[in-house]
């Protein structure tokens, strides 16, 4: 299913249940791929991309802006090249500007190239209180000049100089954006507080390649500025959250599971939590493996954390496996304290969730039965998929276009795994 069908494909089926058996691979890391893309623009010089997870909606949204301020993108499967010698557009139009919160990377990236730039405000998942005034305040601490509009976030300057930024909590998208515009900064940025995931050491690594001098450390970044950024060639780091997701399917489904060409190198937290539960997880031969056959999953109280500690992103996820194990489980995000509208999808299938303030609590086992649910989200989606997965009769998922947002060939993937899934084109009605 190419992007395309997805962004038409709103609904997916499942047949429940089913004990998930069999290998899955998988391509570039979403969250690394679309601030490599936008970093691949700070150059007119050809860069060459591989491993990239081109079939996803958010990579063909960051594809068609980069169109749209002048760069040229060939666009293969799995790969692309990008040449952006001119920059002919500062703004972003606002159905693209708002179909994906990365967009914001526009901000750092044209500034740096052009001296200006014009963003609708950002669209992405809704996670309650998702500010961008980190990114605003550490381009201002660059010299730019940046004003917060209703409905667009606008910035100049003349030129940027490198300054000491710190940020009061660590964020990646806006570790990410000080970081593209740091590079024609004279002198060296500092950020203190910053981001340090993988993702971002492997858009560092691009950046390194073309010529760029950024070191990334634990908590801190430092970029000197102003050097001459020319072409290069790159391999995408493998998709770890698209991996998890396969290895908690198989714990949800008592299933057993072989994620090829994988290691356990980033996702050492969110691993001691699967083992805690019970899950079998180890890495052989360059792939890894989890197994729940003839297991009794344990409870277990996850919190998020900043890298190296269980992203965000994953909490979701972490609640539909928890609703297999014997006892009460408990989810804390210490990040964005209103993330559990997914509470109320989960509850329909079955599991036994409340949700208190910042935090989540799943009794267990629960028994699931198919039902209707809406994908709220990237990862509410594919909560609702591992749910569905071990739920009794048909499950329809709307909404999906979220999902396909950060999950490439779910639907085939899942299927070779043994599940029985489906995508639905829905029909429009007036």
């Amino acid at each position: 299913m190419t992007s395309d069908q997805q962004r038409k494909s709103s609904l997916i089926e499942i047949e429940g249940p089913v004990s998930l058996r069999g290998e899955v691979r998988v391509r570039g890391a979403k969250n690394a791929s679309l601030p490599i893309l936008a970093a691949a623009a700070l150059t007119g010089d050809r860069v060459r991309l591989t491993n990239l997870p081109t079939e996803l909606v958010d990579v063909g949204l960051m594809v068609d802006s980069l169109r749209h301020i002048g760069a040229e993108v060939a666009v293969e499967d799995g790969a692309a090249t990008i040449a952006c010698p001119t920059i002919r557009a500062t703004s972003l139009p606002a159905d693209l500007a708002s179909s994906f919160r990365y967009s914001l990377l526009f901000l750092g990236l044209l500034v740096a190239r052009a001296g200006e730039a014009e963003i609708p405000l950002p669209g992405g998942c809704k996670l309650g209180d998702r500010k961008f005034d980190l990114h605003v305040e550490g381009l201002r601490r660059l010299g730019a000049e940046v004003t917060v509009e209703e409905r667009r976030i606008v910035a100049r300057a003349d030129k940027l100089k490198g300054a000491d930024i710190s940020f009061y909590l660590p964020t990646t998208s806006g570790t990410e954006n000080v970081i593209l515009a740091a590079c024609f900064a004279e002198g060296r940025t500092r950020i203190l507080n910053a981001n340090t995931r993988p993702e971002i050491v492997d858009m560092a690594n691009l950046l390194n390649a073309m010529g760029a001098n950024i070191t990334v450390r634990n908590r801190v970044v430092e970029i000197e500025g102003g050097r001459p950024l020319t072409g290069a060639a790159h391999h995408i780091m493998s998709g770890w959250d698209e991996a998890l997701t396969y290895v908690l399917a198989a714990g949800t489904t008592g299933g057993e599971v072989c994620v090829r060409d994988f290691t356990l190198d980033h996702v050492q937290g969110d691993v001691a939590y699967l083992r805690e539960a019970g899950l079998d997880v180890f890495e052989w031969g360059g792939n890894v493996y989890a197994t729940a056959r003839n297991r009794t999953l344990r409870p277990f109280d996850l919190f998020t954390a900043p890298y190296p500690g269980v992203n965000s992103d994953m909490q979701p996820l972490f609640a539909a496996f928890a609703s297999r194990a014997h006892g009460s489980s408990s989810v804390t995000d210490q990040r964005f304290t209103e993330r559990f509208q997914y509470a109320g999808e989960l509850r329909k299938l079955g599991i036994a969730i409340e949700s208190y303030g910042n935090c989540a609590v799943i009794e267990g086992p629960s028994r699931l039965v198919g039902t209707r649910v809406s994908a709220l989200d990237l990862r509410c989606g594919a909560a609702l998929v591992i749910a569905a997965l071990g739920a009794q009769g048909t499950t329809t998922i709307d909404n999906c276009k979220q999902i396909y947002r950060g999950y490439e060939h779910l639907v085939p993937r899942m299927s070779a795994l043994g599940a029985q899934i489906r995508a639905v084109e829905s029909v429009a009605t007036s």
